[in-house]
């Protein structure tokens, strides 16, 4: 292997000296290639679709969840309201007490009552 500087200031290395100029030889050295770069490692196919499918799984599962608690939701909001229109329309409101006697709600307590459904249909019947 030889060695040479052309009129450029440029080196340049070869296998045989040029005609007409100076060239100097170099001796040859075999270095071991170091490690290949790195690549950055990259799921294959199967692990992405692996993935893709994991999370496909789990948002139907969050939507299956969410569609029965809203239709839970829907349920109770329809037995409150059909609650309060049979309180409006009853002429006299009671319950039971221990010994099984009925007790009349005045009209405080039966206004009372109604606000608060009221207000829980509200909450819940958006």
């Amino acid at each position: 292997m030889y060695k040479w500087v052309d009129e450029k200031g440029t080196t340049h290395y070869g296998e045989r000296p040029p005609q007409g100029r100076k060239a100097q030889e170099v001796e040859q050295r075999l270095s071991k290639p170091g490690p290949a770069p790195a690549k950055a490692a990259e799921p294959d196919w199967k692990a992405k679709d692996l993935e893709f499918r994991s999370r496909r799984i789990e948002a139907e599962q969050a939507e299956a969840k969410q569609k029965q608690q809203d239709a839970a939701n829907r349920q109770a909001c329809n037995q409150a309201r059909d609650h309060l229109a049979q309180m409006k329309t009853a002429r006299g409101l009671y319950r039971l007490n221990d010994q099984g006697e009925r007790v009349y709600e005045s009209d405080e307590e039966r206004r009372a009552s109604t606000a608060q459904l009221e207000a829980l249909i509200a909450q819940r019947c958006r």
